[in-house]
């Protein structure tokens, strides 16, 4: 998204997070029939924010000022809310990370046709690490999801081949290379998995 869809959906999905943590729904629709709008969910606020700060100096000064308070409404939710918070957070993770599983498992079934998605894909890895640190911050248990995201992580580097970081320049003092050392490359073909 471009910095300003971004705010837009951080923007909404702010005005709806009082539904949405009352919700039992991980992922909240913002746009009925929207086919560009993705679904709203902790993880996908996470990551608007972190892109969002990466690019503030490109922000006109309103939109820094709202993306500050934007932010302060967050603690504020975290504050207010901190049971139905955690448990957006524990299901979301959750289901983050059978999507990355199952990911994986098309890529070594049709590795041609799933190692072109990837750039798409990835960004389920990305929340799922925001989410983990998120976790952590909210002082949940994050050892079993730690170690399965370890054996997903050992299975993506046996057909990693590293290379440029995927996305906007811009981004990548946001998502340095040793943490989100999966956005600076990509998946090999079919000769990587031996089919």
């Amino acid at each position: 998204m471009k910095p300003e869809e971004e705010l837009t959906f951080v923007r909404e999905g702010m005005a709806a997070m009082e539904d949405y943590l009352s919700s039992d729904l991980v992922y909240w629709t913002l746009r009925p029939f929207s086919a560009t709008f993705p679904a709203f969910s902790v993880g996908g606020l996470l990551e608007s924010l972190r892109r969002l700060e990466a690019r503030r100096e490109e922000l006109p000064p309103g939109a820094q000022a709202e993306l500050g308070a934007m932010k302060s409404q967050l603690e504020r939710v975290r504050e207010v809310h901190p049971d139905r918070y955690r448990r957006k957070v524990e299901r979301e993770l959750s289901s983050r990370l059978d999507a990355w599983s199952w990911y994986l498992e098309d890529y070594e079934e049709r590795p041609e046709e799933a190692a072109v998605s990837y750039p798409a894909q990835v960004h389920i890895r990305v929340k799922i690490d925001l989410l983990l640190e998120e976790a952590e911050r909210l002082g949940l248990e994050v050892q079993p999801a730690r170690r399965r995201v370890e054996a997903l992580d050992q299975r993506l580097r046996r057909h990693w081949v590293p290379g440029p970081f995927l996305w906007e320049e811009a981004l990548q003092r946001a998502f340095p290379r040793e943490r989100f050392w999966w956005l600076y490359g990509r998946l090999q073909g079919r000769e990587a998995v031996g089919g």
